[in-house]
């Protein structure tokens, strides 16, 4: 079996692959349908029962908080990334689409404090610097570091206590 093989058949159809936006976060945590068994949510919005789980438990995005308002690019990040959702056409998210849209959009302090607070926890953004999905995660799948040469990174040899004092 080739590697490419390997990879395509760990892909799951049903859910929404790539980073999940911060609105979507915000609308799981604190939205219309946070009390929900959290196997509903995750067929809901796509995602795994995991992810839905780690977010409800603030394990991560723990920068989005009760407080936060998503700016309009935010919402729109959010939209985009539930049209990519694998029951779209069947009409089985309309009602989270709707939910946000008709959340309150941030003022420029607010959205400006919410990126300040991101920053700080190092979260990540949705899209790439060339504009492109970035991946979901990442943290732990590093490439291994190249092991340093010999001669490379070696200390200068001491000097010892004699020399120094003469």
């Amino acid at each position: 079996m080739t590697e490419q093989a390997a990879v395509e058949k760990k892909v799951n159809p049903n859910i929404i692959n790539g980073r999940m936006p911060v609105a979507v976060v915000a609308q799981i945590r604190f939205g219309n349908n946070k009390g929900d068994a959290t196997k509903d949510l995750a067929a809901m919005y796509g995602t795994t029962v995991g992810k839905i789980d780690d977010i409800k438990k603030n394990r991560n995005f723990a920068y989005v908080g009760a407080d936060f308002k998503p700016t309009q690019e935010q919402i729109d990040q959010g939209l985009e990334w539930l049209k990519r959702h694998p029951k779209y056409n069947e009409g089985s998210v309309d009602k989270i689409i709707q939910e946000l849209e008709t959340t309150p959009v941030a003022t420029a302090e607010e959205a400006a404090k919410f990126e300040a607070d991101r920053v700080a926890a190092r979260g990540q953004s949705v899209t790439t610097k060339d504009g492109s999905v970035a991946d979901g995660g990442g943290g732990n799948r590093r490439k291994p570091r190249k092991a340093k040469s010999e001669g490379e990174g070696e200390a200068a040899p001491q000097a010892t206590g004699e020399a120094l004092l003469a």
